[in-house]
């Protein structure tokens, strides 16, 4: 199994692969200057992936699952390997800035591929 499938589609295995969990609070301090908190949702989740290189294939057709002209969503079924629960887990996730390097150019000038690429996926 892959570690990260989005939509039913593995994706390469990342070179890093970072999972968080967060707890969303609304929180302040009352008169008497004591903290104050009320958890409006506890263990978010969050997936930090990066690649060191993908081709110019590989990187677009990682990019299309989140992109409806494309056929892809903004908002996908992602199955992840979650820290907590020490096994895969499935949750509906947006996905946050994708970014990529240049690594060089073809002599007809197009992309040869793309190093450090990386996302984050979201728990809505």
């Amino acid at each position: 199994m892959a570690l990260v499938n989005v939509a039913g589609t593995a994706l390469k295995e990342p070179s890093k692969y970072n999972g968080s969990t967060s707890d969303i609070v609304d929180n302040g301090r009352n008169v008497q200057g004591v903290g104050v908190f009320d958890v409006i949702r506890t263990d978010v989740a969050k997936v930090e992936m990066e690649w060191n290189y993908c081709t110019c294939a590989e990187w677009s057709g990682i990019l299309k699952l989140f992109n409806p002209q494309y056929g892809g969503a903004f908002i996908n079924s992602v199955t992840f390997f979650d820290q907590c629960k020490n096994g895969y887990e499935t949750r509906q996730m947006y996905v946050s800035d994708r970014k990529a390097g240049l690594v060089s150019l073809n002599a007809d000038g197009s992309p040869k591929g793309w190093q450090n690429c990386s996302l984050s996926l979201i728990e809505v």
